[in-house]
Formats: C-alpha cells, structure tokens, sequence
C-alpha cells in the first residue's frame, strides 16, 4: 500500500473509531484494573438467618429477589443470592475489601419499612410512592456552606397523596420526618440523668450540619416520643447510703428494680416486646438490668452513645433518616414530593441518592434477617445468625496466564490458516490486528463499567473472538470473489453483501442471548452480557474498520 493510501486510510472515520475505542481502552484498563469473579481470586460467602421462617416458598424467592436489586443496583460487584430451606440465604461474591464487604452488610440488613411523619402522624408508606424516573427526578445542589443538597422526587399513588395532604394540613415549615427501619413495639429505655439532658436541648446538629429539632422549640424526648412514636422508660435510682460498708459501690447506680418491673408489666400490656438500652457514655446500666428485662420477657438491644454526637445517636434510637421543613401549603392530596437530604461532599451525595432510590424501589424485605454474628452488626444485640466464610478459588491466576497464552497461539495458528489459504500477509496481519483490538475493546468496556470477570464472561469473549474471526473471513471472501461477478459488482457492493451475513448472524446471537439474560439464573447473565457487549462492539466498531481496511488493501 503507497503511503498517501495509509495515511488516507487512517483518516478514514471508521479507521479512527477504531484507534480511539483501542486508546480509549487501554487508559480505563490503566487506570481501572480489570475485577475478576471468584472462580479466579476467591471470595466470601456471607449466610444469612432470618427472624423466623418464611412462611412460604414465594416469600423466600421474594427474599432473594429484593436482595438481589438491591445489592446489584447499588452498583456493586456482581452478587449471587442463593435460598437455602426456609430461613437462611448465602450470599456469595468475589473477594472484596473489609469496607466494601461492610458495605454489602449494610445493605442486607435493612429491611428497608418506610415512612413519613408529620409531628408523629403517619403521612406516607412506602408502597404507596414510586420513584419519578423523569430527567428532574433527581438533583443534587451545593448550598454554598461546602455541602451539597441532593433531592430525589417521588410520585405518590392515590392513598398516598391523601394521607399526605391531611397530615401536612396547617403544618407550615414543620419538618417532614422520613424514617427507614423505625423500631416497631419498642420503648427506648433512658437513664434520669440521660432523659433530663435531652429534655433540657433544643438544637441537635447531625454530622451534615442540619438539625434535627424544629428552630429550638423540639426538645430530644419530643423528637423520641411525639414525632417518632417512641416510649420512653425512665430507670430510676434510689440514693445510697454513703457509709463504710458502701464505699465499694458509691460510683455504682442503685436502680429501682420494683419501679422498672412495674413499668415493664405496663409496656407488656401495650404491646411493647423490646427494649433498647439507650446508655450515654456517662450511664452505667449494669448487666443485672439487662438480664432483669430479659427475664420479664422482653427482647434487650444495647445503643451505647459512645463518642458519637446526640443528633446521630437519635437518628440511629429511631431510625429517622431527615427532616427537610415543610415549604408549602395544600389543601388537597398531593401527588408530589422530594426526599432530601445533605451531604458533605457531591460523591457523598451521589451515594446518597442511589442508596435512597434502591431502598425505595426494591421493596420491603418479609421477614426481617438477624445481625450477621461476628460482624459489627452483631454488637450489642441479643441474638445474632448466619456468619461470614472465606473461599479459595476453583482455578486461580494461573488459569488466566495459561489461557492468555493459549489464546495468543489460538490467534497465530489461525493466522496462519488465513495465509495459507489467501497467501497475502497484507490480509493476514490486519485479521490479526483485529482480533487483538476486539479483545483490548471489550475488556477496556468491561473495565469502565466495573463488570466483574468470571469464567463464563471469559468464554463469551472466545465466542465473540472467533464470530469475528468468521465475520472477517467472511469480508475477505465477498471482496476476493472472482469470475463473472467481478466485472459487474465493486469491492463496495461485495462488502455490503459481507456485511448482509454479519449483521444476520449477530442479530440471531444477540436474540439468544437476550433470552438468557430473561433467565433466572444469574450465572448465564455474564455470560450473556459479554457475548452482547462484544457482538455490538465487532459490528458497530471493528468489522466496519476491517473491511475499510481490506478495501484499500485490494484497490
């Protein structure tokens, strides 16, 4: 080929497509190290109990499935969730870091009840919005403080809308306070000390700089008991005697045991089953109280503060989420709103917001799971289920370098076939060239959406790799045609006739794999995607390169 012919060639849009896929490819695989699945690196197998058993086998599948939309529209590594009897699930995935795994723990924990409250009255369920999927469904804006405010708008259905526009009802710059998880048939147990300093505070700022209280008029048992609807059980102290033989136990509370048993009877006959010990990092509720409450028949759940700021630790006692003000009035139903919130950085918000939309949309959980025992989750809770189990992978590192290389001879011998039968280098080394750039393309796709590598992702990429191999012998053939045809038909029309049978075949593959992406089982899904990913990478991008490049090779 004369070079001005090579350097035309190169300036040819479909030439250039190419070379750009190819560096494009090569920067996200620098940049994004390719995941690869268990079968190659090893993983972890997280079991889960539930609180009880399923009461049928479609609860269970509903289980799996809500799980499975969560976890895998959270953006995470591909997740398999498996039913095992009727009240455990595994949940198993490749090898992830100690943060990503607590991640991935957090997700499944939460059974994901939400509601809306205005001043404790129930303003709306959560089967009775739907996320709006419109182009202003979703905003996120910096407050100029450096946070960033993100909004998700949500549409409610017509019960909804009613309930809503009835609690709202004279309600102007009220907070609307959203909860996720709120503890239900619960009564937060506080010490006197710990129940006179929430009273006695009126502004609680959360770690995103809003405050929770309502311009200093709401006070901390308020926001517990009016507007979470939540009791509170004070545990009393009688005073000690400060004499010699009480030295010993002067730094220790002598709580009311008779007070707190008749409080207790009183919860029952309300209905209330669990308590949560609410211990300030200066209460000392001893372990004698706690096996007190549970010997009264109650479930015991310890929320020590810590070191954390009482706004947070309210959030967690209650499960409230945020408490943007109520900015306008109605009164009708009202099918529109936005959950909101505020985040210290716009990464943070993002997160924020696809968190509270897989929430939303994926559903509420049947039956509650209990805290994975040795996790984080698992502290300070009376009973926990399911563990967390590493494993080794079925075939290693090795296995990929030993099928690199095996791919890299398949490549050469096939070349060589290629020469043999069309004794041209010329038309040999682009069919070569090809199928590297197909390879680099598909894996730097693979790279820039975090698809997770497994073995049968790896055998859709040797299926793509030798359709190409065919497409291109394919071109080859239509444009090397001899005989009659030759004096009427030009290399155009021929490549167009190639291309006729391409787009056939990758048309009929795709078909296929679509149906198996519609199957059940996750495993074909990767495989699948690959397959498609790759057939639409071979015809919009490398087939139409290839055959530009033949067609100047044969001018």
């Amino acid at each position: 080929m004369e070079r001005k012919s090579f350097i035309r060639m190169l300036k040819n849009i479909k030439i250039l497509l190419l070379l750009t896929a190819i560096i494009l490819s090569a920067v996200f695989l620098y940049a994004k190290p390719l995941n690869f699945g268990s079968d190659f690196v090893g993983g972890v197998y997280i079991e889960l109990e539930l609180e009880h058993s399923a009461n049928s086998t479609e609860e269970m599948q509903a289980m799996k499935t809500i799980l499975e939309n969560r976890l895998n529209g959270m953006g995470l590594r591909d997740i398999q969730v498996i039913t095992w009897g009727d009240q455990f699930l595994v949940v198993k995935m490749a090898k992830a870091s100690p943060e990503q795994i607590n991640e991935i723990e957090s997700i499944i924990m939460r059974q994901a009840k939400y509601i809306e409250r205005v001043d404790g009255k129930l303003a709306l369920k959560g089967d009775e919005l739907t996320l709006d999927t419109s182009s202003s469904g979703v905003a996120i804006v910096p407050t100029g403080e450096g946070y960033h405010r993100w909004q998700v708008a949500v549409i409610h259905n017509l019960e909804g809308a009613k309930r809503f526009g009835e609690a709202i009802a004279g309600k102007m710059g009220r907070p609307i306070d959203s909860f996720i998880d709120a503890p239900e048939n619960t009564s937060i147990l506080l010490t006197e000390a710990t129940y006179k300093r929430l009273h006695s505070m009126t502004s609680f700022k959360t770690l995103e700089d809003w405050d929770i209280a309502f311009h200093g008029f709401d006070n901390g048992i308020y926001i517990i008991e009016n507007r979470s609807l939540i009791q509170i059980t004070q545990i009393k102290t009688i005073k000690a005697n400060n004499d010699e033989n009480n030295k010993s136990t002067a730094q220790e509370e002598n709580f009311d045991f008779d007070d707190l048993e008749a409080q207790l009877e009183e919860l029952k006959n309300n209905g209330i089953n669990t308590i949560i010990i609410a211990q300030n990092k200066d209460d000392n509720i001893t372990i004698q109280v706690e096996n007190f409450i549970a010997e009264n028949g109650f479930k015991v759940i310890r929320k020590p503060k810590g070191d954390t700021i009482y706004a947070e630790w309210i959030k967690e006692l209650t499960g409230l989420q945020s408490s943007p003000r109520l900015n306008f009035f109605s009164s009708g139903p009202v099918y529109n709103a936005v959950i909101e919130g505020i985040s210290p950085t716009k990464a943070d918000a993002e997160k924020k917001v696809i968190a509270t939309q897989v929430l939303l949309s994926s559903g509420n959980l049947p039956v509650k799971i209990l805290p994975i025992c040795g996790t984080t989750f698992a502290e300070n809770t009376e009973q926990c289920g399911g563990k967390e189990t590493t494993f080794d992978p079925t075939l290693g590192g090795k296995f990929l370098s030993i099928s690199a290389i095996i791919g890299i001879i398949a490549i050469i011998v096939v070349s060589i076939i290629i020469f043999i039968r069309y004794r041209k280098m010329a038309l040999t080394i682009p069919v070569m060239l090809t199928c590297l750039s197909e390879i680099i393309i598909i894996l730097g796709f693979a790279s820039m959406i975090h698809w997770e590598l497994d073995l049968l992702a790896i055998a859709g990429i040797i299926i793509v790799v030798g359709t190409g191999v065919d497409n291109q012998i394919v071109i080859l053939d239509e444009t090397l045609k001899r005989g009659k045809k030759k004096e009427v038909v030009s290399i155009v029309e021929r490549i167009k006739s190639a291309f006729f049978i391409i787009f056939v075949s990758a048309g009929t593959i795709i078909v296929v794999m679509l149906a198996l992406m519609g199957v059940e089982a996750g495993m074909l899904k990767g495989f699948a995607f690959t397959t498609i990913a790759g057939v639409l990478i071979g015809v919009i991008i490398t087939r139409p390169a290839f055959a530009k490049i033949v067609e100047y090779i044969v001018k």
